[in-house]
């Protein structure tokens, strides 16, 4: 655990994406792991 950090917090996912051409980085942290937090994820990326 980390400094300040409770039993009862949930685990939050970091996903990043760079683009290869650009260098621009995308960032977010969402609740889970699951397909339906990646492709949300990828839909937000794809989108910008």
């Amino acid at each position: 655990m980390l400094e300040g950090e409770k039993l009862s917090d949930k685990p939050e996912t970091l996903y990043v994406a760079i683009d290869d051409f650009s260098r621009e980085l995308y960032a977010a942290i969402l609740p889970d792991r699951s397909q339906y937090s990646s492709a949300t994820f990828l839909k937000q990326v794809l989108e910008e």
